[in-house]
């Protein structure tokens, strides 16, 4: 795969940044949402209408309604989105892993005999559709002082995988913490975490 995505991987990937999980949208992402629904409609309305008023009511009208709503409505949200990232604003909430999850994984450890009041190495794993994004990420996470391993790629469903490691004294909260602060930072970057 090159550096450089050809026609078909640009698409397979705007396609991935529409893989939005709704229950995680902030104020900033509903409005989005709307407004991109809101545009798409209006202009696939007015779309519909043009090819009634000139053919009559037929098949063609409902397919230029649907095609223009759902091409208009995407490259709408793509590209409000893109200008809320521009201006800092994030349209989801960061998804972690739930603290749920994080507190079995430290009773395992616990129980197979680790000393929990010492620092251990965890590692987070982070998801990005382009390369671009993972180095974003990468550097990001090098200047809060966390260790980066190398960007691995999956040529078969395009994305790259960041890995970060941090040695923490194993509670709860400081997991929890790490997290949500690499979270965000990926999702700043255009990615999200991944366990």
């Amino acid at each position: 795969m090159s550096e450089k995505p050809d026609l078909a991987d640009r698409i397979g990937m705007a396609i991935n940044e529409l893989d939005i999980d709704f229950s995680r949208f902030s104020i900033v992402g509903w409005v989005v949402s709307v407004l991109s629904v809101s545009i798409g409609g209006a202009i696939a309305f007015a779309a519909g209408q043009w090819m009634v008023n000139r053919n009559g009511l037929d098949k063609a009208a409902g397919l230029v309604f649907c095609f223009t709503l759902i091409g208009v409505t995407t490259v709408v949200f793509i590209s409000l989105r893109s200008l809320t990232k521009r201006f800092g604003m994030q349209i989801t909430n960061p998804r972690t892993t739930s603290s749920f999850s994080n507190q079995k994984t430290l009773q395992r450890m616990e129980d197979a005999g680790m000393n929990m009041s010492v620092e251990h190495t965890f590692s987070f794993w982070h998801r990005f559709p382009n390369r671009k994004n993972a180095e974003d990420m990468s550097r990001e996470a090098k200047e809060l002082g966390f260790h980066v391993g190398p960007i691995e790629s999956n040529h078969e469903n395009r994305y790259f995988d960041v890995h970060v490691r941090k040695q923490l004294i194993p509670t709860l909260n400081m997991v929890n913490q790490t997290e949500q602060t690499l979270a965000v930072v990926a999702e700043r970057n255009g990615g999200r975490a991944d366990g």
